[in-house]
Protein backbone atom coordinates (compact mmCIF):
# COMPACT_ATOMS: atom_id res chain seq x y z
CA UNK A 1 0.00 0.00 0.00
CA UNK A 2 1.39 3.38 -0.95
CA UNK A 3 2.03 6.53 0.98
CA UNK A 4 0.11 9.76 0.53
CA UNK A 5 2.97 11.52 -1.24
CA UNK A 6 5.42 9.36 -3.15
CA UNK A 7 7.61 12.38 -3.74
CA UNK A 8 8.31 12.73 -0.01
CA UNK A 9 11.14 10.37 0.85
CA UNK A 10 10.92 11.13 4.57
CA UNK A 11 14.11 10.96 6.64
CA UNK A 12 17.29 9.32 5.46
CA UNK A 13 17.08 6.41 7.92
CA UNK A 14 19.78 4.94 10.10
CA UNK A 15 23.43 4.67 9.12
CA UNK A 16 24.45 1.10 8.05
CA UNK A 17 27.15 0.99 10.74
CA UNK A 18 24.57 1.79 13.38
CA UNK A 19 22.32 -0.98 12.07
CA UNK A 20 25.26 -3.42 12.07
CA UNK A 21 26.10 -2.52 15.65
CA UNK A 22 22.51 -3.04 16.79
CA UNK A 23 22.40 -6.39 14.98
CA UNK A 24 25.59 -7.63 16.68
CA UNK A 25 24.36 -6.48 20.07
CA UNK A 26 21.04 -8.25 19.50
CA UNK A 27 22.82 -11.49 18.55
CA UNK A 28 24.96 -11.25 21.68
CA UNK A 29 21.86 -10.82 23.87
CA UNK A 30 20.11 -13.75 22.17
CA UNK A 31 23.11 -16.07 22.69
CA UNK A 32 23.30 -15.12 26.38
CA UNK A 33 19.58 -15.70 26.78
CA UNK A 34 19.63 -19.13 25.12
CA UNK A 35 22.61 -20.36 27.14
CA UNK A 36 21.09 -19.26 30.43
CA UNK A 37 17.71 -20.75 29.42
CA UNK A 38 19.45 -24.07 28.71
CA UNK A 39 21.22 -24.04 32.08
CA UNK A 40 17.97 -23.29 33.89
CA UNK A 41 16.15 -26.16 32.16
CA UNK A 42 19.05 -28.54 32.86
CA UNK A 43 18.97 -27.77 36.60
CA UNK A 44 15.18 -28.02 36.69
CA UNK A 45 15.12 -31.45 35.00
CA UNK A 46 18.12 -33.10 36.71
CA UNK A 47 17.81 -31.48 40.12
CA UNK A 48 21.59 -31.31 40.30
CA UNK A 49 23.23 -28.22 41.74
CA UNK A 50 24.87 -25.97 39.19
CA UNK A 51 27.91 -23.75 39.24
CA UNK A 52 25.88 -21.07 37.52
CA UNK A 53 25.55 -17.70 39.19
CA UNK A 54 22.98 -14.93 38.96
CA UNK A 55 25.21 -13.13 36.48
CA UNK A 56 24.10 -14.23 32.94
CA UNK A 57 27.25 -12.93 31.29
CA UNK A 58 29.46 -14.83 33.77
CA UNK A 59 27.40 -17.98 33.13
CA UNK A 60 27.84 -17.63 29.38
CA UNK A 61 31.62 -17.20 29.65
CA UNK A 62 31.96 -20.15 32.07
CA UNK A 63 29.82 -22.36 29.81
CA UNK A 64 31.83 -21.51 26.71
CA UNK A 65 35.13 -22.13 28.58
CA UNK A 66 33.93 -25.45 30.04
CA UNK A 67 33.75 -24.41 33.67
CA UNK A 68 29.99 -25.15 33.70
CA UNK A 69 28.79 -28.50 32.31
CA UNK A 70 26.47 -28.24 29.26
CA UNK A 71 24.06 -31.17 29.31
CA UNK A 72 21.93 -32.86 26.62
CA UNK A 73 18.82 -31.52 28.35
CA UNK A 74 20.16 -27.98 27.90
CA UNK A 75 20.84 -28.64 24.19
CA UNK A 76 17.35 -30.01 23.47
CA UNK A 77 15.67 -27.25 25.42
CA UNK A 78 17.46 -24.60 23.36
CA UNK A 79 16.57 -26.40 20.11
CA UNK A 80 12.94 -26.59 21.22
CA UNK A 81 12.82 -22.91 22.11
CA UNK A 82 14.34 -21.92 18.76
CA UNK A 83 11.83 -24.14 16.94
CA UNK A 84 8.90 -22.52 18.75
CA UNK A 85 10.18 -19.03 17.95
CA UNK A 86 10.66 -19.91 14.25
CA UNK A 87 7.17 -21.45 14.09
CA UNK A 88 5.60 -18.36 15.65
CA UNK A 89 7.42 -16.11 13.17
CA UNK A 90 6.18 -18.19 10.20
CA UNK A 91 2.61 -18.15 11.50
CA UNK A 92 2.79 -14.41 12.09
CA UNK A 93 4.06 -13.79 8.56
CA UNK A 94 1.22 -15.84 7.09
CA UNK A 95 -1.39 -14.04 9.18
CA UNK A 96 -0.22 -10.52 8.45
CA UNK A 97 0.98 -11.19 4.88
CA UNK A 98 -1.59 -13.55 3.32
CA UNK A 99 -0.14 -13.52 -0.17
CA UNK A 100 3.27 -13.03 -1.67
CA UNK A 101 3.44 -10.53 -4.51
CA UNK A 102 5.07 -12.15 -7.49
CA UNK A 103 4.26 -9.89 -10.45
CA UNK A 104 7.11 -7.65 -11.55
CA UNK A 105 4.95 -4.54 -11.40
CA UNK A 106 3.82 -5.12 -7.80
CA UNK A 107 6.95 -3.44 -6.47
CA UNK A 108 5.44 -0.11 -7.48
CA UNK A 109 2.45 -0.45 -5.14
CA UNK A 110 4.34 1.03 -2.20
CA UNK A 111 4.65 4.30 -4.13
CA UNK A 112 1.06 4.42 -5.42
CA UNK A 113 -2.43 4.69 -3.92
CA UNK A 114 -2.62 5.19 -0.17
CA UNK A 115 -5.01 3.40 2.17
CA UNK A 116 -7.74 6.02 1.90
CA UNK A 117 -7.68 5.81 -1.92
CA UNK A 118 -8.08 2.04 -1.80
CA UNK A 119 -10.84 2.20 0.79
CA UNK A 120 -12.79 4.57 -1.46
CA UNK A 121 -12.89 1.74 -4.03
CA UNK A 122 -14.12 -0.86 -1.55
CA UNK A 123 -17.40 -2.71 -1.74
CA UNK A 124 -18.52 -0.90 1.41
CA UNK A 125 -17.94 2.52 -0.17
CA UNK A 126 -19.67 1.48 -3.40
CA UNK A 127 -22.68 0.11 -1.51
CA UNK A 128 -23.06 3.33 0.46
CA UNK A 129 -23.27 5.30 -2.79
CA UNK A 130 -25.58 2.78 -4.46
CA UNK A 131 -28.08 3.27 -1.63
CA UNK A 132 -28.49 6.89 -2.73
CA UNK A 133 -29.69 5.93 -6.20
CA UNK A 134 -31.26 2.47 -5.94
CA UNK A 135 -33.66 0.55 -3.68
CA UNK A 136 -31.92 -1.01 -0.67
CA UNK A 137 -32.29 -4.55 -1.98
CA UNK A 138 -30.78 -3.68 -5.36
CA UNK A 139 -27.97 -1.66 -3.78
CA UNK A 140 -26.91 -4.59 -1.60
CA UNK A 141 -27.06 -7.06 -4.47
CA UNK A 142 -25.42 -4.75 -7.03
CA UNK A 143 -23.15 -2.20 -5.30
CA UNK A 144 -21.15 -1.57 -8.46
CA UNK A 145 -18.89 -3.28 -10.99
CA UNK A 146 -15.95 -5.18 -9.53
CA UNK A 147 -12.97 -4.25 -11.67
CA UNK A 148 -10.42 -6.47 -9.90
CA UNK A 149 -8.76 -6.90 -6.51
CA UNK A 150 -5.66 -5.92 -4.59
CA UNK A 151 -2.80 -8.20 -5.66
CA UNK A 152 -2.39 -11.24 -3.46
CA UNK A 153 -5.55 -10.59 -1.44
CA UNK A 154 -9.30 -11.13 -1.65
CA UNK A 155 -10.04 -7.42 -1.28
CA UNK A 156 -12.19 -6.39 -4.23
CA UNK A 157 -12.05 -3.03 -6.00
CA UNK A 158 -15.42 -1.59 -7.04
CA UNK A 159 -16.60 1.29 -9.19
CA UNK A 160 -19.88 3.04 -8.48
CA UNK A 161 -22.97 3.56 -10.64
CA UNK A 162 -21.59 6.95 -11.63
CA UNK A 163 -18.24 5.74 -12.96
CA UNK A 164 -17.71 5.36 -16.70
CA UNK A 165 -14.82 3.25 -17.98
CA UNK A 166 -12.12 3.46 -20.59
CA UNK A 167 -10.39 0.08 -20.86
CA UNK A 168 -7.22 -0.30 -22.92
CA UNK A 169 -5.98 -3.88 -23.16
CA UNK A 170 -3.83 -5.28 -25.93
CA UNK A 171 -4.90 -8.40 -27.84
CA UNK A 172 -5.25 -11.56 -25.75
CA UNK A 173 -4.75 -9.70 -22.47
CA UNK A 174 -8.05 -10.79 -20.90
CA UNK A 175 -10.34 -7.81 -21.37
CA UNK A 176 -13.36 -9.97 -22.22
CA UNK A 177 -12.84 -12.50 -19.45
CA UNK A 178 -11.94 -10.01 -16.71
CA UNK A 179 -14.14 -7.03 -17.62
CA UNK A 180 -16.86 -7.64 -20.22
CA UNK A 181 -18.32 -10.93 -18.96
CA UNK A 182 -18.21 -9.90 -15.26
CA UNK A 183 -19.92 -6.59 -16.17
CA UNK A 184 -22.72 -8.50 -17.92
CA UNK A 185 -23.11 -10.86 -14.96
CA UNK A 186 -23.06 -8.09 -12.33
CA UNK A 187 -25.39 -5.73 -14.21
CA UNK A 188 -28.50 -4.88 -12.17
CA UNK A 189 -30.73 -4.25 -15.19
CA UNK A 190 -30.58 -3.74 -18.95
CA UNK A 191 -27.35 -4.60 -20.79
CA UNK A 192 -26.06 -3.58 -24.22
CA UNK A 193 -22.78 -5.22 -25.16
CA UNK A 194 -20.74 -5.31 -28.35
CA UNK A 195 -18.16 -7.66 -29.80
CA UNK A 196 -16.58 -8.85 -33.03
CA UNK A 197 -16.95 -12.51 -32.06
CA UNK A 198 -19.86 -14.73 -31.01
CA UNK A 199 -17.98 -15.97 -27.91
CA UNK A 200 -19.59 -13.30 -25.76
CA UNK A 201 -23.02 -14.77 -26.57
CA UNK A 202 -22.01 -18.38 -26.01
CA UNK A 203 -20.32 -17.57 -22.70
CA UNK A 204 -23.18 -15.56 -21.15
CA UNK A 205 -26.42 -16.61 -22.87
CA UNK A 206 -27.47 -18.97 -20.07
CA UNK A 207 -27.37 -16.05 -17.64
CA UNK A 208 -28.88 -13.33 -19.82
CA UNK A 209 -31.65 -15.54 -21.23
CA UNK A 210 -32.66 -16.64 -17.73
CA UNK A 211 -33.19 -13.11 -16.45
CA UNK A 212 -34.79 -11.34 -19.44
CA UNK A 213 -35.33 -11.04 -23.19
CA UNK A 214 -32.30 -11.40 -25.47
CA UNK A 215 -31.69 -9.65 -28.81
CA UNK A 216 -28.74 -10.37 -31.11
CA UNK A 217 -28.03 -7.81 -33.86
CA UNK A 218 -25.83 -9.62 -36.37
CA UNK A 219 -25.82 -8.12 -39.90
CA UNK A 220 -22.66 -10.04 -40.85
CA UNK A 221 -23.78 -13.47 -39.65
CA UNK A 222 -21.02 -13.70 -37.04
CA UNK A 223 -23.25 -15.79 -34.74
CA UNK A 224 -24.43 -18.04 -37.56
CA UNK A 225 -26.86 -20.64 -36.28
CA UNK A 226 -28.02 -18.66 -33.26
CA UNK A 227 -31.81 -18.91 -33.16
CA UNK A 228 -34.06 -16.03 -32.17
CA UNK A 229 -37.36 -14.49 -33.21
CA UNK A 230 -36.80 -12.38 -36.38
CA UNK A 231 -36.54 -8.65 -35.70
CA UNK A 232 -35.26 -5.52 -37.37
CA UNK A 233 -34.11 -2.05 -36.38
CA UNK A 234 -35.03 0.87 -38.61
CA UNK A 235 -32.44 3.66 -38.16
CA UNK A 236 -34.96 6.13 -39.56
CA UNK A 237 -36.95 5.75 -36.34
CA UNK A 238 -34.21 7.89 -34.79
CA UNK A 239 -35.14 10.66 -37.24
CA UNK A 240 -38.87 10.28 -36.59
CA UNK A 241 -38.51 10.34 -32.80
CA UNK A 242 -39.13 14.09 -32.46
CA UNK A 243 -41.15 15.57 -35.36
CA UNK A 244 -39.87 19.09 -34.62
CA UNK A 245 -36.20 18.08 -34.76
CA UNK A 246 -36.18 15.65 -37.66
CA UNK A 247 -33.67 17.72 -39.64
CA UNK A 248 -31.20 17.76 -36.74
CA UNK A 249 -31.76 14.05 -36.06
CA UNK A 250 -31.14 13.24 -39.73
CA UNK A 251 -27.86 15.18 -39.57
CA UNK A 252 -26.81 13.29 -36.42
CA UNK A 253 -27.58 9.96 -38.11
CA UNK A 254 -25.62 11.05 -41.19
CA UNK A 255 -22.66 11.89 -38.94
CA UNK A 256 -22.80 8.34 -37.53
CA UNK A 257 -22.65 6.83 -41.04
CA UNK A 258 -19.88 9.23 -42.05
CA UNK A 259 -17.65 8.40 -39.07
CA UNK A 260 -18.42 4.68 -39.25
CA UNK A 261 -17.53 4.37 -42.91
CA UNK A 262 -14.75 6.95 -43.19
CA UNK A 263 -13.27 7.50 -39.71
CA UNK A 264 -12.20 10.69 -37.96
CA UNK A 265 -9.85 11.73 -40.75
CA UNK A 266 -12.59 11.62 -43.38
CA UNK A 267 -12.59 14.75 -45.47
CA UNK A 268 -9.37 16.10 -44.03
CA UNK A 269 -8.02 16.60 -47.56
CA UNK A 270 -11.17 18.27 -48.87
CA UNK A 271 -13.68 19.26 -46.20
CA UNK A 272 -15.98 20.77 -48.82
CA UNK A 273 -16.80 17.42 -50.44
CA UNK A 274 -16.87 15.50 -47.15
CA UNK A 275 -19.21 17.95 -45.44
CA UNK A 276 -21.30 18.43 -48.55
CA UNK A 277 -21.70 14.69 -49.02
CA UNK A 278 -22.74 14.37 -45.39
CA UNK A 279 -25.36 17.11 -45.87
CA UNK A 280 -26.80 15.42 -48.96
CA UNK A 281 -26.97 12.09 -47.13
CA UNK A 282 -28.75 13.76 -44.18
CA UNK A 283 -31.33 15.39 -46.47
CA UNK A 284 -32.01 12.05 -48.17
CA UNK A 285 -32.46 10.38 -44.79
CA UNK A 286 -34.98 13.07 -43.87
CA UNK A 287 -36.88 12.51 -47.14
CA UNK A 288 -37.03 8.75 -46.54
CA UNK A 289 -38.16 9.24 -42.94
CA UNK A 290 -41.06 11.60 -43.67
CA UNK A 291 -42.29 9.42 -46.55
CA UNK A 292 -42.02 6.20 -44.49
CA UNK A 293 -39.75 4.59 -47.06
CA UNK A 294 -37.19 1.90 -46.20
CA UNK A 295 -33.70 3.21 -45.56
CA UNK A 296 -32.41 1.16 -48.48
CA UNK A 297 -34.09 3.75 -50.78
CA UNK A 298 -31.47 6.22 -49.61
CA UNK A 299 -28.80 3.95 -51.09
CA UNK A 300 -30.63 4.02 -54.43
CA UNK A 301 -30.92 7.81 -54.35
CA UNK A 302 -27.24 8.46 -53.62
CA UNK A 303 -26.34 6.06 -56.42
CA UNK A 304 -28.19 8.18 -59.02
CA UNK A 305 -27.62 11.92 -58.80
CA UNK A 306 -30.24 12.45 -61.52
CA UNK A 307 -33.05 11.01 -59.41
CA UNK A 308 -34.93 14.03 -57.98
CA UNK A 309 -37.41 11.94 -55.96
CA UNK A 310 -36.05 13.19 -52.56
CA UNK A 311 -36.63 16.81 -53.63
CA UNK A 312 -40.17 16.01 -54.69
CA UNK A 313 -40.87 14.33 -51.33
CA UNK A 314 -39.55 17.25 -49.33
CA UNK A 315 -41.36 19.82 -51.49
CA UNK A 316 -44.64 17.94 -51.23
CA UNK A 317 -44.28 17.69 -47.45
CA UNK A 318 -43.73 21.42 -47.22
CA UNK A 319 -42.45 21.48 -43.63
CA UNK A 320 -38.75 21.72 -44.48
CA UNK A 321 -38.39 24.44 -47.10
CA UNK A 322 -34.79 25.32 -46.22
CA UNK A 323 -33.70 21.69 -46.48
CA UNK A 324 -35.58 21.38 -49.77
CA UNK A 325 -33.83 24.41 -51.24
CA UNK A 326 -30.42 23.29 -49.97
CA UNK A 327 -30.80 19.82 -51.47
CA UNK A 328 -32.02 21.23 -54.80
CA UNK A 329 -28.98 23.51 -54.89
CA UNK A 330 -26.71 20.48 -54.49
CA UNK A 331 -28.42 18.74 -57.40
CA UNK A 332 -28.06 21.85 -59.53
CA UNK A 333 -24.31 22.32 -59.09
CA UNK A 334 -21.99 21.64 -62.04
CA UNK A 335 -21.58 17.97 -62.97
CA UNK A 336 -18.04 17.56 -61.60
CA UNK A 337 -18.91 19.05 -58.21
CA UNK A 338 -22.19 17.13 -57.97
CA UNK A 339 -20.43 13.87 -58.78
CA UNK A 340 -17.83 14.51 -56.08
CA UNK A 341 -20.46 15.30 -53.45
CA UNK A 342 -22.54 12.25 -54.28
CA UNK A 343 -19.43 10.04 -54.30
CA UNK A 344 -18.87 11.02 -50.68
CA UNK A 345 -22.51 10.32 -49.81
CA UNK A 346 -22.30 6.94 -51.58
CA UNK A 347 -19.35 5.94 -49.43
CA UNK A 348 -21.30 6.83 -46.27
CA UNK A 349 -24.30 4.78 -47.43
CA UNK A 350 -22.25 1.73 -48.47
CA UNK A 351 -23.60 -0.61 -45.78
CA UNK A 352 -27.20 0.06 -46.86
CA UNK A 353 -26.55 -1.61 -50.20
CA UNK A 354 -25.49 -4.95 -48.79
CA UNK A 355 -28.13 -7.65 -49.17
CA UNK A 356 -27.26 -9.46 -45.93
CA UNK A 357 -27.50 -6.26 -43.91
CA UNK A 358 -30.71 -4.96 -45.47
CA UNK A 359 -32.98 -7.46 -43.70
CA UNK A 360 -31.78 -6.08 -40.36
CA UNK A 361 -32.73 -2.45 -41.09
CA UNK A 362 -35.61 -2.61 -43.56
CA UNK A 363 -39.17 -3.11 -42.24
CA UNK A 364 -40.44 -6.67 -42.78
CA UNK A 365 -43.88 -8.16 -42.24
CA UNK A 366 -42.39 -11.37 -40.85
CA UNK A 367 -40.21 -9.65 -38.23
CA UNK A 368 -40.68 -7.60 -35.09
CA UNK A 369 -39.69 -3.95 -35.03
CA UNK A 370 -37.10 -3.24 -32.32
CA UNK A 371 -38.17 -0.39 -30.07
CA UNK A 372 -35.26 1.19 -28.11
CA UNK A 373 -37.67 2.92 -25.69
CA UNK A 374 -39.31 -0.39 -24.76
CA UNK A 375 -35.91 -2.05 -24.46
CA UNK A 376 -34.49 0.43 -21.91
CA UNK A 377 -37.72 0.20 -19.88
CA UNK A 378 -37.60 -3.59 -19.69
CA UNK A 379 -36.41 -5.24 -16.51
CA UNK A 380 -33.36 -7.26 -17.52
CA UNK A 381 -33.19 -7.45 -21.31
CA UNK A 382 -29.86 -7.88 -23.10
CA UNK A 383 -28.79 -6.69 -26.54
CA UNK A 384 -25.73 -8.22 -28.20
CA UNK A 385 -24.40 -6.07 -31.09
CA UNK A 386 -21.92 -7.82 -33.40
CA UNK A 387 -19.68 -6.43 -36.13
CA UNK A 388 -16.18 -7.01 -37.44
CA UNK A 389 -13.81 -5.40 -39.89
CA UNK A 390 -13.94 -6.38 -43.53
CA UNK A 391 -15.59 -5.56 -46.84
CA UNK A 392 -18.99 -6.40 -45.34
CA UNK A 393 -18.50 -4.46 -42.09
CA UNK A 394 -21.69 -3.14 -40.52
CA UNK A 395 -20.20 -0.52 -38.22
CA UNK A 396 -22.63 2.18 -39.37
CA UNK A 397 -25.64 0.01 -38.52
CA UNK A 398 -24.29 -1.26 -35.20
CA UNK A 399 -23.33 2.27 -34.21
CA UNK A 400 -26.77 3.60 -35.13
CA UNK A 401 -28.47 0.91 -33.03
CA UNK A 402 -26.19 1.59 -30.06
CA UNK A 403 -26.82 5.33 -30.35
CA UNK A 404 -30.58 4.76 -30.56
CA UNK A 405 -30.55 2.73 -27.32
CA UNK A 406 -28.43 5.33 -25.51
CA UNK A 407 -30.69 8.18 -26.61
CA UNK A 408 -33.72 6.17 -25.42
CA UNK A 409 -31.98 5.66 -22.07
CA UNK A 410 -31.42 9.43 -21.83
CA UNK A 411 -35.13 10.06 -22.41
CA UNK A 412 -36.14 7.44 -19.85
CA UNK A 413 -33.76 8.94 -17.31
CA UNK A 414 -35.19 12.41 -17.87
CA UNK A 415 -38.66 11.02 -17.17
CA UNK A 416 -37.31 9.80 -13.80
CA UNK A 417 -35.72 13.05 -12.69
CA UNK A 418 -32.55 12.76 -14.74
CA UNK A 419 -31.31 9.30 -13.72
CA UNK A 420 -32.30 5.78 -14.70
CA UNK A 421 -34.05 4.00 -11.81
CA UNK A 422 -31.76 1.00 -12.40
CA UNK A 423 -28.38 1.53 -14.12
CA UNK A 424 -27.89 0.43 -17.72
CA UNK A 425 -24.55 -1.31 -18.27
CA UNK A 426 -22.89 -1.12 -21.70
CA UNK A 427 -19.55 -2.99 -22.09
CA UNK A 428 -18.52 -1.85 -25.57
CA UNK A 429 -15.87 -4.38 -26.55
CA UNK A 430 -14.03 -3.61 -29.79
CA UNK A 431 -15.63 -0.16 -29.62
CA UNK A 432 -13.42 1.27 -32.37
CA UNK A 433 -14.84 -1.28 -34.80
CA UNK A 434 -18.43 -1.62 -33.58
CA UNK A 435 -19.39 1.74 -32.01
CA UNK A 436 -17.89 4.42 -34.23
CA UNK A 437 -20.14 7.08 -32.73
CA UNK A 438 -18.81 10.64 -33.06
CA UNK A 439 -20.72 11.79 -29.97
CA UNK A 440 -19.30 9.09 -27.67
CA UNK A 441 -16.44 11.09 -26.07
CA UNK A 442 -18.83 13.93 -25.20
CA UNK A 443 -21.17 11.56 -23.36
CA UNK A 444 -18.59 10.86 -20.68
CA UNK A 445 -19.16 14.30 -19.17
CA UNK A 446 -22.75 13.52 -18.13
CA UNK A 447 -23.72 9.85 -18.63
CA UNK A 448 -22.37 8.93 -15.21
CA UNK A 449 -24.92 11.18 -13.53
CA UNK A 450 -27.63 9.48 -15.59
CA UNK A 451 -26.64 5.92 -14.49
CA UNK A 452 -25.78 4.99 -18.07
CA UNK A 453 -22.55 3.09 -17.46
CA UNK A 454 -20.41 2.97 -20.59
CA UNK A 455 -17.31 0.78 -20.73
CA UNK A 456 -15.42 1.71 -23.88
CA UNK A 457 -12.86 -0.97 -24.63
CA UNK A 458 -9.96 -0.36 -27.03
CA UNK A 459 -6.74 -2.12 -27.98
CA UNK A 460 -4.73 1.10 -27.99
CA UNK A 461 -4.96 4.88 -27.72
CA UNK A 462 -4.21 5.21 -31.42
CA UNK A 463 -7.20 3.03 -32.25
CA UNK A 464 -9.44 5.59 -30.56
CA UNK A 465 -7.75 8.45 -32.41
CA UNK A 466 -8.58 6.76 -35.73
CA UNK A 467 -12.29 6.98 -34.87
CA UNK A 468 -12.72 10.14 -32.81
CA UNK A 469 -9.62 12.09 -33.74
CA UNK A 470 -6.94 13.37 -31.38
CA UNK A 471 -9.25 15.90 -29.76
CA UNK A 472 -12.10 13.41 -29.28
CA UNK A 473 -9.84 10.71 -27.88
CA UNK A 474 -8.25 13.18 -25.48
CA UNK A 475 -11.74 14.18 -24.30
CA UNK A 476 -12.58 10.52 -23.69
CA UNK A 477 -9.26 9.93 -21.93
CA UNK A 478 -9.68 12.96 -19.66
CA UNK A 479 -13.36 12.55 -18.78
CA UNK A 480 -13.39 8.86 -17.90
CA UNK A 481 -13.78 8.06 -14.19
CA UNK A 482 -12.06 4.66 -14.37
CA UNK A 483 -9.17 4.16 -16.78
CA UNK A 484 -7.85 0.60 -16.87
CA UNK A 485 -4.63 -0.31 -18.67
CA UNK A 486 -4.02 -4.04 -18.88
CA UNK A 487 -0.80 -4.27 -20.88
CA UNK A 488 0.01 -5.60 -24.31
CA UNK A 489 0.34 -2.13 -25.91
CA UNK A 490 3.50 -0.65 -27.44
CA UNK A 491 2.12 2.83 -28.03
CA UNK A 492 4.98 4.97 -26.71
CA UNK A 493 2.90 8.16 -26.72
CA UNK A 494 0.12 6.64 -24.63
CA UNK A 495 2.54 4.90 -22.28
CA UNK A 496 4.39 8.18 -21.83
CA UNK A 497 1.15 9.86 -20.78
CA UNK A 498 0.59 7.09 -18.25
CA UNK A 499 4.15 7.31 -16.96
CA UNK A 500 3.60 11.02 -16.30
CA UNK A 501 0.24 10.43 -14.59
CA UNK A 502 1.76 7.78 -12.33
CA UNK A 503 4.52 10.19 -11.42
CA UNK A 504 7.79 10.01 -9.52
CA UNK A 505 8.93 9.02 -6.07
CA UNK A 506 11.80 10.20 -3.90
CA UNK A 507 14.41 7.99 -2.31
CA UNK A 508 17.55 8.65 -0.31
CA UNK A 509 20.78 7.78 -2.11
CA UNK A 510 23.94 7.43 -0.03
CA UNK A 511 27.46 7.88 -1.31
CA UNK A 512 30.72 7.02 0.41
CA UNK A 513 33.98 8.88 -0.16
CA UNK A 514 37.45 8.45 1.30
CA UNK A 515 39.83 11.37 1.49
CA UNK A 516 43.18 11.36 3.26
CA UNK A 517 42.25 8.16 5.02
CA UNK A 518 38.98 9.56 6.30
CA UNK A 519 35.72 7.85 5.31
CA UNK A 520 32.62 10.03 4.92
CA UNK A 521 29.03 9.20 4.04
CA UNK A 522 26.65 11.70 2.41
CA UNK A 523 22.95 11.35 1.58
CA UNK A 524 20.78 13.15 -0.93
CA UNK A 525 17.26 12.80 -2.32
CA UNK A 526 16.77 11.49 -5.83
CA UNK A 527 13.59 11.35 -7.93
CA UNK A 528 12.78 8.21 -9.91
CA UNK A 529 9.89 7.14 -12.11
CA UNK A 530 7.47 4.86 -10.28
CA UNK A 531 6.80 2.93 -13.50
CA UNK A 532 8.68 3.55 -16.73
CA UNK A 533 7.38 3.27 -20.28
CA UNK A 534 9.22 -0.01 -20.73
CA UNK A 535 7.69 -1.46 -17.57
CA UNK A 536 4.21 -0.42 -18.64
CA UNK A 537 4.77 -1.94 -22.08
CA UNK A 538 5.80 -5.22 -20.46
CA UNK A 539 2.89 -5.22 -18.02
CA UNK A 540 1.58 -8.74 -17.56
CA UNK A 541 0.96 -11.35 -14.86
CA UNK A 542 -2.77 -10.61 -14.84
CA UNK A 543 -2.24 -7.05 -13.64
CA UNK A 544 -3.73 -3.69 -14.64
CA UNK A 545 -2.95 -0.10 -13.70
CA UNK A 546 -6.06 1.67 -12.44
CA UNK A 547 -6.43 5.42 -12.86
CA UNK A 548 -9.50 6.34 -10.83
CA UNK A 549 -10.73 9.92 -10.66
CA UNK A 550 -9.69 11.86 -7.52
CA UNK A 551 -7.32 9.06 -6.46
CA UNK A 552 -3.72 8.14 -7.01
CA UNK A 553 -3.10 5.26 -9.44
CA UNK A 554 -2.93 1.72 -8.12
CA UNK A 555 -2.10 -1.79 -9.26
CA UNK A 556 -5.01 -4.24 -9.50
CA UNK A 557 -5.05 -7.97 -10.02
CA UNK A 558 -7.47 -8.95 -12.75
CA UNK A 559 -10.06 -11.62 -12.01
CA UNK A 560 -11.11 -13.82 -14.95
CA UNK A 561 -14.75 -14.79 -14.55
CA UNK A 562 -13.94 -18.43 -13.68
CA UNK A 563 -11.97 -17.31 -10.59
CA UNK A 564 -14.81 -15.23 -9.10
CA UNK A 565 -15.89 -17.68 -6.43
CA UNK A 566 -18.01 -15.06 -4.61
CA UNK A 567 -20.76 -15.49 -7.22
CA UNK A 568 -23.62 -17.84 -6.33
CA UNK A 569 -23.18 -21.40 -7.51
CA UNK A 570 -26.01 -21.13 -10.07
CA UNK A 571 -24.15 -18.27 -11.80
CA UNK A 572 -20.83 -20.10 -11.81
CA UNK A 573 -22.50 -23.19 -13.26
CA UNK A 574 -24.02 -21.11 -16.08
CA UNK A 575 -20.59 -19.86 -17.20
CA UNK A 576 -17.79 -21.76 -18.93
CA UNK A 577 -15.28 -23.17 -16.49
CA UNK A 578 -12.31 -21.46 -18.14
CA UNK A 579 -11.42 -19.79 -21.43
Amino acid sequence: MGRDNARNAGNIGADPRTIMGIALLSMFIVVIGLINFGLWVSVSMTGKPSAATKNPIRNTIDTLTGKIEWTAAATWSVIGLISIIVLLVIVGIRIFKPGKKTARIDHASKHLAAKRDIESLSKKAATAKARKWMPEKDALAHPGLRLGKLPGTKTGLYSTWEDLYLVIFGPRMGKTTSQVIPAIVDAPGVVLTTSNKRDIIDDTIKITAARGEVFVFDPQGIAHGFEQEPWFFDPLDMVRQDPEKMDASAMALADIFKTAEMGASSGSDDAFFSTGGRDIFAHLLLAAAISNRPISDVFLWVSDDNDRTPIEILAENGEWPLVTDALEARYNTVDVTRSGLFAQAQQMAASLGRQAASKWVNPRSDARRFNPDEFVRSKNSTLYVLSKEGADNAAALTTALTAAVMKAAERYGEENGGRLPIPLVAPLDEAANVVRWPELPKLYSHYGSRSIILMTILQSYAQGVSVWGEEGMEALWSATAILLYGGGVRDEKMLGKMEALIGDYEEWVKSVSISQGQRSVSSQKQEKKILTVSELAALGSNRAVVFAAKRRPLIAEMEPFWTRDYWPEKIRDALPKEN
